[in-house]
């Protein structure tokens, strides 16, 4: 497992640096701070995290995540705060490496112009999608291996356009942490608004793709070879 716990740090850690690096970089002459460009950074982060480090740790990199696949008995509840160290470990380390490199602050998440309801309410329907889309492609022995990354790192890209001007489109309680971190005020203060949102969506979505699910013999864990008795 000390493999797998490695892999979710270095795998947390590059989602985290490249949109809060970007962030950065985005105020600097040549640089681009939109949406599209955080979007699309977001994305492909995590597709090629995804590749990279995929076939070792089932490529969670969000604490939600892992409890979507904890509460839908596809990864052991033993192993959940160890993959939650990892995440958070890596994700403090990338938001600290940008801050070391280009100053605090940036990437951070914050509601926008919308009241804390409509924002929680963001955070929940776009982790929602984005474990749904997890749970289908991680789970099913019929997904090729090239799909996971793909489908993801799009789905990603999809809610931070569609998310980014309500939330910031976080859908990670880690990458809100992390930046958050780092810039305190307003952003560490109203954090747990990005831990509350993704957990409960991705609760719900991996509940519902449970239900759904149209051949539980095709059903795999996250990493696949991971035994989860029913007593976990």
């Amino acid at each position: 497992m000390r493999r797998r716990y490695l892999a979710e740090f270095v795998g947390t850690f590059g989602i985290v640096f490249a949109p809060v690096a970007l962030a950065a970089t985005g105020r600097m002459p040549g640089g681009d701070a939109s949406l599209m460009a955080a979007a699309w950074v977001s994305g492909l982060a995590v597709m090629a995290m995804i590749y990279a480090l995929g076939p070792v740790s089932a490529a969670h990199f969000n604490p939600a995540v892992t409890v979507g696949f904890a509460v839908a008995g596809r990864f052991p509840w033993r192993y959940v705060l160890p993959y939650w160290l990892a995440q958070f470990t890596g994700a403090i380390s990338g938001a600290g490496v940008c801050a070391l490199l280009l100053g605090g602050g940036h990437g951070v998440h914050v509601p926008g112009s919308h009241n804390l309801g409509v924002a929680l309410g963001m955070e929940t329907l776009l982790t929602f999608f984005l474990m749904l889309v997890i749970i289908a492609v991680a789970t099913d022995r019929r997904v090729n291996g090239t799909v996971p990354g793909l489908a993801i790192g799009l789905t990603v890209v999809l809610d931070v356009l569609i998310g980014g001007p309500v939330s910031g489109g976080s859908m990670n309680p880690a990458r809100s942490f992390g930046p958050a971190l780092f810039a305190g005020g307003t952003a560490l203060h109203l954090c747990w608004l990005y831990f509350a949102g993704p957990i409960v969506g991705a609760v719900f979505a991996a509940r519902l793709f449970e239900t759904i699910r149209d051949s539980p013999a095709h059903a795999q864990h996250a990493p696949a070879d991971l035994d989860v008795l029913p007593q976990q």
